[in-house]
């Protein structure tokens, strides 16, 4: 072995942790910037895109039909079960309503009886006390 050979192990040797630190600190700055170009290359396009969907001037009818429209192509599903569960919970307020309408339909039923009562009652009295 030739003598520089020789000095380049003796420093790798001696300086091993340091070179093997500065090793994967390379190599993790070539990671991240690989990664930050491939994201760049693939989300700008997209970025574009997305930008140019969406309207410029947005009023109030444009974007609820935007909004209604996107709605119903991607989450048409998600609003049925909305829907449904909506209608379930007004049947059932319906029901309720229905119950305590029955309810003090039967109360004012029988203040009516209980009054009709009374009137008969006097009624006959005026009629008793005049004979």
């Amino acid at each position: 072995m030739s003598q520089a050979k020789v000095d380049k192990r003796k420093y790798e040797k001696k300086n091993r942790k340091q070179l093997e630190k500065q090793r994967k600190t390379k190599f993790a700055a070539k990671c991240i910037l690989t990664a930050l170009i491939i994201g760049a290359i693939v989300g700008v396009p997209v970025g574009i895109n997305i930008y140019r969907s969406i309207p410029k001037f947005v009023g109030d009818s444009s974007l609820s039909a935007y909004v209604s429209d996107y709605i119903d192509d991607n989450h048409s599903s998600d609003v049925d079960t909305v829907k449904s569960i909506e209608a379930k919970s007004s049947e059932e307020s319906k029901d309720e309503d229905k119950t305590t309408d029955e309810t003090s339909e039967e109360d004012t039923s029988e203040e009516t009886t209980s009054e009709e009562t009374t009137s008969e009652e006097t009624t006959s009295e005026e009629a008793a006390s005049e004979e």
